[in-house]
C-alpha cells in the first residue's frame, strides 16, 4: 500500500513538471533580443516595379546582393526559394513573412536589370522584394545594420556575409548568415525558428 502511496506521489510529481514545462514552453519562451533598429525604408522591388515600405507589419529574413555576384549572392538567393516552399508549408508566406533582398549596387542594379536577374530564381512579388533605388537609402540601411560593403573599379562588390531577421515592427531580432558555399549554405532551420518565433508577437 505504501509502494503504491509513493507510486502516485511519483506519477503526480511527474504530470506537474512536464505540465511546468509546456506552460514554460508555450507562454514563457523568451523573447528573441532587439539587436538594432533601423530607420524604416521605401525602395523599389524590381519583381513588380512597385514601391515597398518596410513599415508594412510583416516580418522580413533580409540579405543584401548585387547581380555580378559570382558566389554567394546567387547561392543565398537559391536558397531564399527552398525558404519560400518552407514558409508556404507553414501558410506564412507574403502574408506574414517576406523575403527581402537590397541590392548594394544600385547604379548598376536598375529595376529592369533586377527584374531579369529575379526570374532566374523565379522571384513573385507576393513574397520576394528584390530592392533596388536610391543609394544613399541603402547606404544608410547598411551602416544602421553594420553591413560593410565596398565597391572596386573593376565592379566587384566586397561584402558581409550576415542575413538579418526583422520582427513587425522593423526591429532585428537575430542574424544568421548567406550560404558560403554549395556545403555551406544558409541555416534554413535556424532562420525558420526565428521566424516563426516572430510571426507569433
Amino acid at each position: 500500500m505504501k509502494k503504491n502511496s509513493y507510486l502516485t506521489v511519483a506519477v503526480v510529481v511527474l504530470i506537474l513538471v512536464a505540465a511546468a514545462g509546456g506552460y514554460y514552453y508555450f507562454f514563457m519562451k523568451e523573447k528573441l533580443p532587439v539587436i538594432a533598429e533601423p530607420t524604416p525604408f521605401e525602395l523599389t522591388n524590381a519583381v513588380d516595379g512597385k514601391q515597398f515600405s518596410s513599415e508594412d507589419g510583416k516580418v522580413k529574413v533580409l540579405t543584401f546582393f548585387y547581380s555580378n555576384c559570382p558566389d554567394i549572392c546567387p547561392l543565398t538567393l537559391n536558397d531564399y526559394r527552398k525558404l519560400e516552399k518552407q514558409l508556404r508549408a507553414e501558410e506564412l508566406y507574403g502574408t506574414d513573412v517576406e523575403l527581402v533582398a537590397v541590392t548594394v549596387d544600385p547604379k548598376v542594379d536598375t529595376q529592369k536589370v533586377l527584374k531579369k536577374y529575379a526570374s532566374n530564381f523565379e522571384a513573385n512579388a507576393e513574397g520576394w522584394k528584390v530592392l533596388t533605388g536610391d543609394d544613399v537609402v541603402i547606404d544608410r540601411l547598411t551602416r544602421q545594420l553594420n553591413f560593410y560593403y565596398s565597391k572596386a573599379e573593376s565592379g566587384l562588390v566586397t561584402h558581409g556575409t550576415q542575413m538579418f531577421i526583422l520582427d513587425r515592427d522593423n526591429k532585428v531580432r537575430a542574424i544568421s548568415s548567406m550560404a558560403k558555399t554549395t556545403d555551406e549554405p544558409v541555416d534554413l532551420e535556424e532562420v525558420m525558428t526565428s521566424v516563426k518565433q516572430l510571426a507569433k508577437e
